[in-house]
């Protein structure tokens, strides 16, 4: 059995974001909370951008918080808020992906952690048995969760694909992530693009996976992120929206291509955050999360 330190003092975790009423993450994670008989509570951090840098130096730093998740639209912010602080140090593959998910408080250090590539790699294998390595990807989306979607998978050395296709409607977006794959990845023998609009069609089609890495399709209004008519027959989609079944996901399902939303990737990252925070078993983690989702979703759609 693991231990857990202060196990006298309950300590708060919770999900950084703006807008976040929909978010899953309290749910799987308090499950994991009582499964473990650990006696701390996760919430959610619903914060306005101005008050941001005020919550992570005073509440996170100084208050009775274990660790945070960061979500849309702080990834990047989060960071670069917390570089001045010299009680703040990122682990290396943090580093290299240039956005933070995951804050662990050891003592007065706080240690950024990015789970969000990893965890899409194991739904990856667990939801779609898709293997990435010496494949064609195609990336919607240069934001904080497709920048370290895009960088992780580059970095799996012989794991890693072939070509990874991005594209973002913010052109300043996707430059910046353009030009930091090129300086982490040029000449280690992994293709990226940045795709214009009149190149995704083609692009796509020859994609063995098709990954939206936006925000669309959270809402019952939203449109398609990109041409989805143009995913093969022989690849599959990954949707890291979770809270809905999206258009994309219909859409693409009815045609007979594998399709999935983010509820893997989800419950993943979010077991690792856990496992960094408590020291709980990873593999018991993952599956009290995913069974704590499951079946949140179900009662939802029961409604």
């Amino acid at each position: 059995m693991y231990e857990i330190m202060n196990k006298e003092t309950k300590k708060i975790y919770g999900l950084l974001g703006r807008n976040i009423g929909y978010s899953l993450s309290p749910a799987m994670h308090n499950a994991a909370f009582q499964h473990f008989n650990i006696p701390d509570q996760y919430m959610l951090f619903d914060i306005e951008d101005s008050r941001v840098e005020s919550f992570l130096k005073d509440t996170v730093s100084k208050g009775n918080i274990g660790g945070i998740n960061i979500t849309i639209p702080y990834k990047v912010k989060v960071k670069e808020i917390l570089e001045s602080n010299q009680n703040f140090q990122l682990d290396k593959t943090a580093i290299l992906l240039g956005v933070i998910n995951t804050i662990k408080k050891d003592g007065t250090r706080l240690i950024g952690y990015n789970t969000d590539g990893p965890g899409l790699y194991e739904s990856l294998a667990e939801d779609l048995s898709f293997n990435p390595a010496g494949k064609k990807i195609f990336i919607c989306g240069s934001g904080g969760a497709g920048r370290a979607i895009c960088l992780y998978l580059a970095s799996l050395e012989a794991k890693a694909p072939k070509a990874i296709y991005i594209y973002d409607v913010d052109a300043v977006k996707l430059a910046v992530l353009k030009n930091e794959f090129d300086v982490y990845f040029s000449g280690r023998g992994v293709l990226c693009e940045a795709l214009k609009n009149n190149e995704l069609a083609l692009k796509i089609s020859e994609c063995d996976l098709a990954v939206n890495a936006t925000p669309i399709g959270t809402k019952e209004t939203d449109i398609l992120p990109f041409p989805v008519d143009s995913v093969n027959r022989n690849a599959c989609l990954y949707d890291l929206v979770y809270s809905r079944e999206t258009l994309i996901v219909r859409t693409l399902a009815k045609k007979g291509i594998r399709a999935v939303n983010g509820l893997g990737m989800l419950a993943n990252q979010g077991a690792i955050a856990f496992h960094l925070w408590t020291g709980a078993p990873l593999g018991e983690v993952k599956k009290i999360m995913r069974q704590a989702l499951e079946k949140k979703i179900k009662s939802q759609f029961s409604r």
